[in-house]
């Protein structure tokens, strides 16, 4: 932003499914804004852990999971561990991103660390099932732990549960690793199920208690429910038994059930999945048939790959009815090019899908059009690692209403209108609980549709309760879109890399364009959103005025703002917007936020409690460093690089306290920062690498403090360095690149300090290139293929260059003999190069007698 306040750059962005997402940064939210939100929390007993008996309503704290009729009817009773009977540590509230209370429901839970530690819910409602959120540690490598948990039950022992971090715990910046060298730490819980084989009466007592003392957990909620018997099967139904699926998970089931599926098509009879847990590895593809089970908690299709899908479109799957089972994934990492979600393809022609619990895929369903009639009801999808159900690009007519979303590691429930609008969708009756990333609801482009009578709570970062914007490359906004009876509760952030609040509510004018679709905001409540309720962003227009994109044709009415953050409206777009009857109480800081964008606000009848402006965001004490990242170049082996600097500053308003100061990846570190850095000042760290290893040095300079006092740590700068060794292999450094390269043998290959891996053309002559990490002297390369082949000619010419444009020829082409008794060893072939300094060198190959295509297993270079 500059001195006016006006948005001069966007994020970084990075494409999902084609889709692009700003870069993942520091942190949510600040204490500054947040202390009404904190004191009040506190105000109410959250902070307090008591060992006593049961709450004084006589069970645990019931979490609402819907508002008056606004979001999905679930079948579970929800409940708080905090203000449950524990002896454990009750944490936050804190909106801190990379904290354990920033990702837990109500920004609260409660730590069991130690042995015997416990928490205990006290049943308000029957129930014989219970889905447990927690989170446990990582493991050093990242790939995570497991450690049981004991469950009593009045007392008595029941079966232990197995709590695992292999789905949890992705660091660094998208779209992210399993790698805790990365830090910045988030993902943090996931869910585990189990059945009781009996109904528990109302007040039962179900304790959760540590079993291994060494591995403290984090509880948050505990969805209690009355599970049905399981559903017998269709009349004239075929059992995907009798194909020989194993329910025991024994034996992979895919091509049973694939047989059972296409039988159940082709003779128009369902398919019923009986009680059992069936490994699945592959995509089940469906269409025109029923494919039904025993019940969510009976039926599961379990296993890496496993996903129902229709056919892709233009030919979509029609007349598919999907009900009554659950699909847990084994998606541990995010991975966008991976097609690992638990329905996708293309479904329309009046198909639906009910009743269905997706756990652990990529996302829990992504179609993509065009096609037309879909409904969705009944489901729950938890823990995934991308969205829980995105509409991909002309998708019309569908519906996806009284479902439950949470735990997602981007938007919720989205609607992307990329390449061909969708239009005539809904989101009506659902619930959605902590996107990880992005935002609850999201509307991108299209025109006609609508999101209604939804219930959205604890946005992460990057995104708010519900976003209605031209983004992504999305078919523009048009029509008239609807967002309407609404309930919103802790959504909104602070955008990381714009350093401004993001709305409860928010409409973003991108892709090079105004935003002019009618958009009807009416009935809609937004409670204890962080930051602003209404935002209105279009991007920054250089030597423009106004000086951002226009959003218009924008009319809200009949709002309801209670414990705001900052702002009612935060206008920072051209165009224009009404608002009507929105009613406003407990505002952080002014009614508008208003800077001469552009925008003309026509305040109508019925406002009131937000008729204050300003011209300015609050100070949110965010850090800075002087540069994002520390490049060595090239440092000779054994000897220490020059050194180089990083200044970290705080430009207030409070005092920071600085934790510790360090570098990782073989990089050192001194510094003159304080235990406590002041508003206004600054401090500095040196830091240096002595190379041991001819190898790429990787690591972070890190600013650390406490996460639960400081919103924004750990402050990183990445730290690289290429090692240079004058009697060494330069190619092991540099980046190798070839014009033209057969699948599976990538010019990599060719750099990669294995004779046995190698680099063919898919042409009969090829261009091979290494761009070295810095300029250097060379006078011989080493060519090499695998030891063992036989014996092959193969023509080369051997250019350098400084630029990588301008080439010139270091040794004329000449055939060249692979052999197993060359004197230079077994297939190594050694070529003299005139002492020249290079950034780029290259071989020209062509004429192999033997394979008729350039091949070369290590192109190494050398200095003497």
């Amino acid at each position: 932003m500059n001195a006016g306040n006006v948005v001069t750059s966007v994020p970084a962005l990075h494409r999902v499914h084609g889709r692009r997402w700003a870069v993942f940064a520091r942190s949510l939210t600040t204490g500054v804004v947040l202390a009404t939100f904190v004191a009040l929390a506190s105000s109410a007993g959250v902070a307090a852990a008591s060992a006593s008996s049961a709450p004084a309503s006589g069970h645990s704290p019931v979490v609402p999971t819907s508002d008056g009729g606004r979001g999905a009817s679930v079948a579970f009773t929800e409940y708080s561990a905090t203000g449950s009977p524990t002896n454990g540590t009750a944490i936050g509230p804190n909106f801190n991103l990379y904290t354990l209370p920033a990702e837990a429901v109500g920004r609260t839970a409660v730590t069991l660390s130690g042995a015997g530690k416990y928490v205990d819910f006290v049943l308000a409602k029957a129930a014989n099932a219970v889905d447990l959120r927690y989170s446990i540690p990582d493991s050093a490598d990242g790939t995570g732990l497991s450690t049981p948990l004991h469950v009593l039950v009045n007392g008595r022992p029941a079966p232990d549960l197995t709590l695992t971090s292999k789905y949890t715990w992705f660091y660094g910046g998208y779209p992210f690793s399993n790698n805790p060298a990365d830090l910045h730490g988030h993902h943090l819980y996931d869910d585990v199920r189990t059945m009781f084989g009996r109904t528990l009466p109302p007040g039962t007592r179900v304790r959760f208690e540590t079993a291994n003392g060494a591995v403290p957990v984090t509880i948050d909620v505990a969805d209690f429910e009355q599970v049905a018997p399981p559903l017998p099967p269709p009349r004239g139904a075929l059992s995907v038994t009798s194909f020989g699926a194993d329910p025991t998970g024994q034996q992979d089931s895919t091509t049973a059930i694939q047989n059972a599926i296409n039988a159940g098509s082709a003779q128009h009879r369902a398919v019923y999945l009986p009680p059992g847990d069936y490994t699945v590895t592959a995509h089940l593809m469906v269409n025109n048939v029923t494919l039904t089970g025993a019940g969510q908690w009976y039926s599961v299709l379990h296993g890496a790959g496993v996903g129902v899908y229709g056919d892709a479109a233009p030919n979509p799957s029609t007349n598919v009815h999907l009900s009554n089972f659950a699909i847990f994934g084994e998606v541990a990492e995010r991975v966008d090019s991976a097609d690992l979600n638990g329905i996708g393809g293309a479904i329309g022609g009046s198909s639906t899908i009910d009743n269905l619990w997706i756990q652990h895929t990529k996302v829990g369903m992504w179609f993509t059009g065009p096609f037309d009639g879909l409904t969705i009801s009944g489901v729950r999808i938890q823990d995934t690692t991308a969205d829980g159900i995105n509409f991909d690009g002309g998708v019309t007519h569908a519906t996806v209403r009284d479902s439950y979303v949470r735990n997602t590691g981007d938007d919720g429930l989205a609607l992307w209108s990329f390449g061909t609008a969708d239009s005539g969708d809904s989101f009506t009756y659902d619930t959605v609980v902590l996107p990880i990333l992005a935002n609850n609801f999201a509307i991108y482009g299209g025109h006609d549709n609508a999101i209604t009578s939804d219930y959205a709570t604890d946005t992460i970062t990057q995104g708010g309760g519900i976003q209605v914007g031209n983004r992504f490359s999305a078919v523009p906004l048009s029509g008239t879109t609807t967002i309407a009876n609404n309930t919103l509760v802790r959504t909104g952030t602070l955008d990381p890399n714009w350093h401004f609040g993001v709305g409860a509510i928010w409409f973003y004018a991108s892709d090079g364009a105004d935003m002019t679709g009618t958009i009807n905001v009416d009935k809609n409540t937004i409670l204890d959103s962080p930051y602003d309720a209404f935002g209105f962003v279009g991007d920054y227009i250089p030597n423009a005025t106004p000086p951002a994109y226009a959003i218009t044709n924008v009319n809200i009415n009949g709002a309801i703002v209670r414990n705001v953050g900052t702002f009612v409206a935060q206008l920072q777009s051209a165009g224009s917007a009404t608002m009507s009857n929105v009613v406003a109480s407990g505002v952080g800081l002014d009614g508008m936020m208003a800077c001469g964008y552009g925008i003309t606000l026509t305040q109508g009848p019925g406002n009131s409690g937000w008729s204050s402006s300003a011209c300015t965001f609050p100070p949110f004490n965010i850090l800075s460093t002087s540069t994002s990242s520390l490049g060595f170049g090239l440092v000779t082996l054994n000897t220490q690089s020059p050194a180089q600097t990083v200044t970290l500053t705080n430009p207030g308003p409070n005092p920071t306290p600085i934790s510790s100061v360090y570098a990782t990846g073989g990089f050192a570190e001194t510094n003159n920062c304080p235990a406590t850095l002041a508003a206004g000042a600054s401090c500095t760290a040196t830091v240096t690498v002595t190379p041991t290893a001819v190898q790429q040095y990787v690591g972070n300079l890190v600013f650390d403090a406490d996460p639960a006092n400081d919103p924004f740590a750990p402050y990183v700068v990445n730290l690289s360095a290429a090692v240079y060794n004058p009697n060494g292999n330069l190619a092991l450094t540099a980046t190798a690149s070839a014009d033209n390269t057969l699948a599976g043998f990538p010019a990599s290959n060719a750099n990669d300090g294995n004779q046995a891996t190698y680099w063919q053309a898919a042409n009969a002559s090829g261009v091979l290139t290494l761009q070295l990490a810095q300029a250097a002297p060379v006078d011989r390369i080493v060519l090499q293929l695998p030891q063992g082949w036989g014996d092959r000619h193969q023509t080369i010419e051997v250019d350098g260059s400084t630029d990588g444009q301008t080439w010139t020829p270091l040794v004329a082409s000449a055939a060249y003999l692979f052999s197993a008794n060359n004197a230079a060893g077994n297939n190594v072939v050694d070529i003299a190069v005139p002492s020249t300094t290079v950034n780029y060198i290259r071989l020209d190959v062509s004429n192999n007698d033997v394979q008729g295509a350039p091949q070369i297993a290590e192109f190494q270079v050398y200095s003497n």
